[in-house]
């Protein structure tokens, strides 16, 4: 009788330690889409980000013993993984070297978490990562239940314009979360007979009720996944989810029964034109009705990708750095607006932190070199050839990749943490399967037990001493954003004076980050601290710009009676989104002030002849206080 994989553990130390290891990536895949701390300041992105943090910390004190406690055998590297790690090297390079101001990043910090994941993930089998599938399967399940629960009201959304978001911050990640597991679970639902058979292996006969029950598992919570999903996704008005969808759905359905392939055969040479010329119209036709489903959104979206192409232009080699995307766009934007005018594209205009388009936005962040690394990624991807017995997986995890790439067309994917764990699984399932893989450690010098032994003891010293500092990092930024977020809320009570206090003890180890200097910026303005101000809100612009940072710059400059300073910030402000009445309104009462009456009564009139966007109180008292200014200058 075979053993059970379950149920007859040898409790030797490197099994408990494999089990334990397998144990938390589980925990770790189901539970991280789901964790919400609202004492975080944006909570949705930074409590994923602490709780993922401390998850890898956890996972690495397993795998450090588990590397330390195992025989050193042969390194099987695939060209996935050379190739990867050039990437990896590159945008570390870039970021440090090539760019001398980088700026603090959530984003980077879970790009170093993902990298020592995707190790750990590369060190177990491939008959193991089917039982992390189905982990991700029901962390979507769980969301979609999440989202119904918010559709009915008995859990409040986390962004007020929308009632459905999930865990997080908008539906737009939300759905592209769904989309990926949507993939996952058809994939493992289309070849849920070769997954049964692999379990069937794992968990063997010891127990036929329980054999019976992990055996059908698969089959059945794919299934709930797949209708959860369904039932929920029409509901975020994502079309950037549902492209998803669809492609990934074609792909994995194509292969599972080659209906194309083989209805193709019985076809003419006319059929088959006729038949192209038809889905084209039918592609088309689906890309019309899609623009102007929400046509309002698309043209800002086309617009965004305007400017960005102006950003690649002028950085094309090495890119602006890595997420530094966010430092540079609405600078360009208001230059656009500078040279062409309030033209109609002022109608989306916005402050944007993404590109919605990753594809663009990555390349604007790390150029041409960076571009040239992720084609050849992307090639090595399709190049992957495993056993068949392992070929469904294969299709599963390039199912899961097209999935995050169609939305990452219209989107911002690599943004969000979630995703971007179910594309790490998949990328690490692709190298594992890969069978061309190149072989280390064979070499005799170490194969000798003193050079062995000095390998481990490096890794453990090395290792432990790394995850130290890594926990004591991790408290410290965790304390920082509870504070930050309790000083937003002290700002909003009007205490100015207690919130730069408090702002002052979280700048050390936030000074390098865009929306904090914001903050703190507008918060010293407002307590009348106007050339500090300054010097924060400078600081800020070097990592962000918005017209929020713009106007309270020209705040501030306005308090020291840096009048023409405090003219070009506004004037940046209105450039940025010419659309807006406040960065006009604030030059105005700017120029009453200075005493330049002549400006003052100019302004005023261009107000009252704007254009109103979308009709609001403010907009209305903003024109009659300019109507007062007009009568009192004239």
């Amino acid at each position: 009788m075979e053993k059970s994989f379950f149920y007859n553990i040898t409790f030797n130390a490197k099994s408990l330690l494999t089990f334990l290891l397998l144990s938390f990536l589980t925990i770790q895949f189901i539970g991280l889409p789901q964790i919400n701390i609202v004492n975080y300041v944006h909570s949705t992105i930074t409590s994923k980000f602490i709780i993922f943090i401390y998850s890898c910390l956890t996972v690495s004190s397993a795998y450090i013993l588990f590397v330390v406690l195992s025989k050193i055998k042969e390194a099987h590297i695939s060209k996935l993984d050379i190739t990867l790690l050039l990437l990896m090297s590159y945008i570390i390079l870039n970021r440090y070297f090539f760019h001398s101001n980088y700026s603090f990043s959530i984003r980077y910090i879970e790009l170093l978490g993902l990298s020592f994941l995707y190790v750990v993930l590369r060190s177990i089998s491939n008959k193991q990562y089917i039982w992390l599938l189905l982990a991700i399967i029901i962390s979507g399940i769980i969301q979609a239940i999440y989202g119904n629960l918010q559709l009915l009201g008995y859990y409040p959304s986390n962004h007020s314009g929308f009632k459905l978001t999930g865990s997080f911050f908008n539906p737009g990640p939300y759905a592209g979360f769904l989309a990926m597991v949507w993939s996952l679970a058809l994939g493992v639902y289309l070849f849920k007979e070769k997954i049964k058979e692999q379990v069937q292996l794992q968990v063997g006969y010891s127990s036929k009720f329980v054999n019976k029950i992990l055996v059908n598992l698969f089959e059945y919570v794919s299934l709930i996944g797949i209708v959860s999903i369904a039932l929920i996704i029409p509901a975020t008005r994502s079309r950037g989810a549902w492209l998803a969808i669809f492609v990934s759905s074609f792909f994995l359905l194509e292969f599972r029964y080659n209906f194309i392939k083989y209805g193709l055969k019985k076809l003419t040479h006319i059929k088959k034109v006729t038949l192209a010329f038809f889905i084209l119209c039918i592609f088309f036709s689906g890309l019309f009705g899609a623009y102007h489903f929400k046509k309002g959104s698309a043209d800002g979206r086309l617009f965004i990708w305007k400017v960005t192409s102006k950003i690649i232009e002028d950085f094309p080699i090495t890119g602006v750095g890595f997420d530094r995307f966010k430092a540079h766009y609405m600078d360009y934007q208001a230059n656009y607006f500078t040279k062409y005018g309030e033209t109609k594209e002022a109608l989306v205009a916005d402050n944007s932190y993404y590109a919605f388009n990753d594809w663009l936005q990555f390349i604007s962040e790390n150029g041409l070199i960076g571009f040239i690394l992720l084609a050849i990624i992307i090639y090595m991807v399709f190049k992957v050839k495993t056993v068949n017995k392992n070929k469904h997986l294969l299709l599963i995890a390039i199912g899961v990749l097209i999935s995050f790439g169609a939305f990452a067309l219209v989107s911002y994917p690599l943004q969000i943490l979630p995703i971007k764990l179910v594309l790490l699984v998949a990328i690490a399932v692709l190298a594992t399967l890969d069978i061309k893989k190149y072989v280390f450690y064979k070499e005799d010098f170490f194969k000798k037990a003193y050079v062995i032994g000095g390998l481990k003891t490096i890794i453990f010293v090395l290792g432990f001493t790394g995850l130290f500092k890594g926990v004591s990092y991790t408290k410290v930024l965790e304390s920082t954003f509870e504070t930050w977020k309790n000083t937003l809320t002290i700002y909003q009570y009007g205490d100015y004076k207690r919130a730069v206090i408090n702002y002052t003890k979280a700048y050390p180890i936030l000074k390098k980050d865009g929306d904090f200097l914001m903050n703190y910026g507008k918060a010293l303005s407002m307590a009348n601290q106007n050339e500090k101000a300054v010097e924060i809100l400078k600081e800020a612009k070097q990592h962000l710009n918005t017209t929020i940072i713009e106007t309270a710059l020209g705040d501030a400059y306005k308090g020291i009676k840096e009048y023409n300073k405090a003219e070009g910030a506004y004037q940046h402000a209105a450039n940025m989104i010419p659309v807006r009445f406040y960065p006009l309104y604030l030059q105005a009462k700017l120029y009453e002030q200075s005493g330049d009456k002549e400006k003052a009564l100019i302004m005023a009139k261009t107000i009252l002849n704007k254009d109103i966007k979308i009709p609001s109180t403010a907009i209305k008292e903003i024109k009659a206080e300019m109507r007062k200014i007009i009568n009192r200058e004239e």
